[in-house]
């Protein structure tokens, strides 16, 4: 079952500005409509072009690219290029948490899985309630903190 992250609305402003900030200079190089395109932008300066399209690129990859999926006793969280996968019987607890860090998640709404040893990863699914649901029935075993738990 794959959950998608929760998305806030200003990590969507900051995403998005950045996305829009690294090509809206591209598309203002492009010649009228009607001429070719993409030879004009190339033509310019390849490395500039490259330097603004990169970054845009990956922040809309992680934009929608960001989800977890639970499957096969495993669950894979991915965010852009960064994937993941933690065994569902390695999970020993999942708390909430709100902190900054960097972690795949696109809201500060986020929980916290613990697992291995002393192992965790902090995420975001848009449907928390029913994400622990299916955690727990995969592995009856994980605790849940005590906010949790209401």
């Amino acid at each position: 079952m794959f959950f998608p992250s929760k998305k806030d609305l200003w990590m969507a402003i900051i995403i998005w500005s950045v996305i829009l900030a690294c090509i809206t200079p591209l598309m203002l190089t492009i010649e009228p409509i009607g001429v070719i395109m993409l030879p004009s932008m190339l033509d310019t300066k390849p490395v500039e072009t490259v330097i603004m399209v990169v970054p845009a690129i990956l922040l809309a990859w992680i934009w929608f690219g960001t989800g977890y999926k639970i499957e096969n006793s495993k669950l894979a969280i991915q965010s852009g290029p960064y994937k993941k996968t933690i065994h569902l019987d390695e999970i020993s607890k999942v708390r909430n948490t709100k902190h900054p860090f960097a972690a795949p998640a696109l809201s500060m709404d986020r929980i916290e899985i613990s697992y291995g040893k002393y192992e965790f990863i902090t995420i975001s699914p848009k449907s928390k309630e029913e994400f622990i649901r299916q955690l727990l029935k995969a592995n009856p075993r994980i605790q849940l903190d005590n906010q949790m738990q209401k």
